[in-house]
């Protein structure tokens, strides 16, 4: 899509927002009955002003479904890089935060529908797998729940990937970094990002342990140890494997679902 035509859509995307701004929010106020993320419509709006100027990594696939925790940003994102990639997309989030998940793609939709852009973007409360199994056409990418991706093997439902890009992985050795942690656990369990937590006896077995074990989590490693920066260069290059060091980057995870291609 021509910078213009993207320009105009997310345009179009944050004058809806503002006017459907009560909506949103009592839609949220709805959800927080039984989850406590609460969706900023200023945070909105900011994504796609910033989608303006920022390269947004494309979908490789024109029939896509993705399974994800049901972050509300995330679909926003996600159905903004459809759009993008001049891709059908249809989002699982479980029954997640669904009235605000739904009240969100029904924007996007009318704007696709103001703009003439036959796109489909649509939320699932759940997947029928059986009708799944006929749907040659389609990709299934579970983003986050290494469960379910398990569960769709098991069914041997075609077309499945899984690609955990909004997942932590996380070494902490040293009691100094508790609160930090604290702090990380609670941040994702608020904002439906699965974390794993590694137990090594050392900096070198946790970084040994990331590397057998990643399948594309962000690694963090809060350390006072001295680290090996030209192995941590090198599985990056070579592995592709976000590693961070004494960083906390969890406030990046949507950048990284915005620059990355999926598919």
């Amino acid at each position: 899509m021509e910078k213009s035509k993207k320009d105009n859509l997310l345009n179009k995307l944050i004058k809806r927002i503002k006017e459907t701004e009560k909506n949103i929010n009592k839609a949220n106020q709805i959800d927080r009955k039984h989850f406590k993320m609460k969706v900023n419509v200023n945070k909105l709006i900011q994504i796609a002003e910033n989608l303006k100027t920022k390269e947004m990594g494309a979908f490789t696939d024109k029939n896509i479904i993705i399974i994800h925790n049901g972050n509300p940003y995330m679909t926003y994102i996600l159905a903004i890089k459809a759009i993008f990639s001049d891709t059908n997309l249809e989002i699982c989030v479980n029954e997640t935060m669904l009235g605000t998940n739904s009240i969100i793609v029904k924007i996007i939709e009318e704007v696709l529908k103001e703009l003439k852009i036959n796109i489909q973007v649509t939320v699932l409360r759940n997947l029928d797998t059986e009708i799944l199994k006929n749907r040659k056409d389609v990709k299934i990418i579970v983003l986050q729940d290494k469960a379910e991706y398990s569960r769709l093997l098991k069914l041997k439902m075609p077309n499945v990937c899984y690609k955990p890009i909004y997942n932590i992985a996380l070494y902490i050795d040293d009691e100094e970094f508790e609160e930090i942690k604290q702090d990380i656990i609670k941040y994702c369990d608020e904002n439906f990002i699965e974390i794993e937590i590694y137990d090594a006896d050392n900096i070198e077995d946790a970084i040994e342990q990331m590397e057998a074990d990643n399948e594309g989590e962000y690694a963090l490693i809060l350390t006072r140890e001295k680290v090996d920066m030209n192995k941590i260069k090198e599985l990056k290059e070579k592995e592709n494997i976000d590693i961070y060091i004494n960083k906390n980057v969890i406030s990046e995870l949507e950048e990284r679902v915005i620059k990355t291609k999926i598919g």
